[in-house]
């Protein structure tokens, strides 16, 4: 328990980990922010919570952290704004027969999930166009959080629990002597640590080149346009569409929440920039496949996002072989939110195994 480790980068995944860190009684840990806390993509996140994926693996991690957002203010005594809205994941015909075993898994491990056909879709959720989808994969309960005030709250109850977490320091580098984590380099000076964390997003690239390393963390863009829906609009639940790759949630106020993917790779996260308003209009004109208000909705402002991706999207999450002492919890492709807990939890089971 006397290790000392460090946590690079203060957004949600930083935040989960470091306070599974003090939770378990490292309380030699220190995590470091060059700006401050969620302020990089867990900013600008959606905060979309859900369980399934395509991908089983993601699907996992998506199982082990969903409890904790519904339960969170009953565990931590304060609310992540957690919105319930009901969460459809929009699938073509191809991948029903896949979707209906892995929503059956679920059901009996106790999720609240089921399989909802087309024609089920068009009569239960009419607020949006069924148009191209062969059925849906529906979370009562899915919809979103703060990413904000979850970062917030775990930071909180870590530094209660007598961890450090310091905002405006920058790490420089992450010093290894004969194939073993010395410390890291940082704007205050060098700080020793036994066990080094990287939960760095889209700065991730840089530590890994440092480090001569054989992972690929790529910089990407990721935008959100906000619409303001007519009066006359129903709201629809949150969606994510595998047919046209749009996703969606309903917010306060009519705001319609619409993202869309950008093809902006390697990008520089420092260097804020205005929504690409050429994607916007693309956005616009996709939604018109799932809203039959959008031509009478009113444009109101988005967000440019980034993320670390990884080629498979899954992200990493490991201990480094060849660099003893460094582990690896980036790269999580615009899911890291939903999936913070169980990454925070699975770092700690690496920590653990430690000789």
């Amino acid at each position: 328990m006397k290790k000392h480790i460090v946590v690079i980068g203060g957004g949600v995944v930083g935040a989960s980990i470091l306070y599974q860190l003090a939770k378990n009684g490292y309380s030699n840990s220190i995590l470091l922010e060059k700006d401050q806390f969620a302020s990089g993509s867990t900013f600008k996140s959606g905060g979309f919570i859900r369980i399934y994926h395509t991908d089983s693996y993601l699907t996992d991690l998506a199982r082990d952290s969903f409890q904790t957002f519904l339960n969170f203010e009953e565990t931590y005594g304060c609310s992540c704004g957690y919105v319930k809205t009901g969460l459809l994941n929009l699938i073509p015909d191809l991948w029903t027969e896949k979707a209906n075993n892995v929503v059956e898994q679920l059901k009996k491990w106790g999720c609240n999930i089921e399989i909802v056909s087309n024609q089920e879709g068009k009569n239960r959720f009419p607020s949006i166009k069924w148009g191209g989808v062969g059925a849906a994969v529906y979370e009562p309960d899915g919809g979103y959080a703060d990413p904000l005030l979850t970062t917030r709250v775990w930071i909180d109850k870590a530094r209660s629990l007598g961890v450090l977490a310091l905002e405006g320091v920058e790490v420089n580098k992450i010093m290894v002597d004969n194939n073993r984590v010395m410390g890291v380099d940082t704007s205050v000076g060098f700080i020793h640590a036994d066990i080094v964390i990287l939960a760095t997003g889209a700065w991730s690239d840089k530590f890994i080149k440092q480090l001569g390393l054989h992972y690929s963390v790529r910089s990407k863009h990721i935008q959100i346009q906000y619409f303001k829906r007519p009066e006359s609009a129903s709201i629809p639940p949150a969606f994510i569409d595998n047919i046209t790759d749009l996703y969606s949630k309903p917010e306060q106020n009519e705001l319609q929440l619409i993202g869309y993917p950008t093809n902006e790779w390697d990008i520089n996260p420092d260097e804020s920039k205005a929504i690409l308003f050429d994607e916007a209009k693309k956005v616009k004109k996709m939604a018109k496949e799932r809203f039959d208000w959008i031509d009478q909705s009113r444009f109101s402002g988005g967000r440019l996002s980034f993320d670390g991706y990884t080629p498979n999207e899954r992200g990493i999450i490991k201990e480094i072989s060849n660099v003893n002492g460094l582990i690896l919890a980036t790269g999580w492709s615009g899911t890291g939110f939903k999936l913070s807990p169980a990454i925070g939890k699975r770092t700690i089971q690496i920590i653990k195994a430690f000789k």
